[in-house]
């Protein structure tokens, strides 16, 4: 068990111990294990998530001079430009052209101005610990996180998510569709087990686009109950990858159409004549 509060992020990922991504493939009951292997070991950069990163970077931790590599072009259309921007990402950069910079870091600017100007997220997001990393075993079973924001005087903990809606009823579903209830409680786990503490977690979120609205979200405990049940059943199915394989599907699936499909074919079915010629 450990707690590092200055790891590079190159370290914390190149660790093989399961984050909450890990987790939310190995415990999603409609991914098979060989498809979740293929994506443990496939995690592809997306330059949609550069946003997100230098957003990070900018109200974290005051600055994201450190990771932006600013490249003298106007798109990436020639050969120079895109191996100009390879070479960025391969040091741990975020190559910025020069059409880009404007607006992207014009916008990232914007989301650290909202998030301060809220009254709830500049407190939460001041006077903190940035991107603290945490390692520990769950049933013999190696987990890591890595915090946005930690205060450890108040047992608090936040998550930063840049989003292209903060309406709290849109970050609902994006709370279901990308699992965020599995990290609060993956993380809420690591930070019991590492400091012997209760911890609270909060959620702030951003929009990336105009006009910046900012909203601040805590799980329920309905909602973190079921985020222990989903990584409960991780750790059974990664145990069970370890003596049995990765395997595929290995069951004959009955399958009723879709509501779509029936909706059709209701005409059809209530017609007798057809129904008797099908006959």
């Amino acid at each position: 068990m450990s707690i590092i509060y200055d790891m590079p992020s190159k370290d914390y990922f190149a660790n093989p111990a399961f984050g909450s991504t890990s987790i939310r493939h190995l415990s999603d009951p409609e991914i098979s294990l060989q498809e979740v292997k293929y994506l443990l070991g496939h995690d592809e950069h997306k330059p949609a998530y550069d946003i997100g990163t230098l957003a990070h970077a900018l109200i974290l931790e005051g600055s994201l001079e450190h990771l932006v590599e600013r490249i003298p072009y106007d798109n990436y259309r020639t050969k120079a430009a895109r191996e100009a921007r390879e070479e960025a990402y391969n040091a741990d950069m975020i190559p910025v052209n020069q059409s880009e910079e404007a607006d992207m870091l014009g916008s990232i600017d914007a989301m650290r101005d909202a998030v301060f100007a809220h009254p709830i997220a500049a407190e939460l997001l001041t006077g903190h610990e940035p991107e603290v990393s945490i390692f520990w075993e769950q049933s013999e079973v190696p987990m890591k996180a890595r915090i946005d924001a930690l205060h450890v005087d108040r047992k608090l903990a936040v998550d930063l998510k840049t989003v292209r809606s903060a309406r709290p009823n849109d970050f609902k579903r994006q709370i279901s569709d990308l699992t965020y209830y599995i990290q609060a409680q993956h993380y809420l786990n690591g930070l019991k087990e590492v400091t012997g503490e209760d911890y609270d977690w909060l959620f702030v979120a951003v929009d990336k686009s105009e006009p910046y609205v900012v909203s601040v979200h805590r799980m329920s405990k309905d909602a973190l109950i079921e985020g222990a049940v989903r990584i409960g059943h991780a750790i059974d199915r990664y145990k069970a990858a370890l003596q049995r394989g990765w395997t595929g599907y290995e069951e004959i699936f009955t399958q009723e159409l879709t509501p779509w499909e029936s909706i059709k074919n209701e005409s059809l079915l209530d017609d007798e004549i057809f129904i008797g010629g099908a006959v």
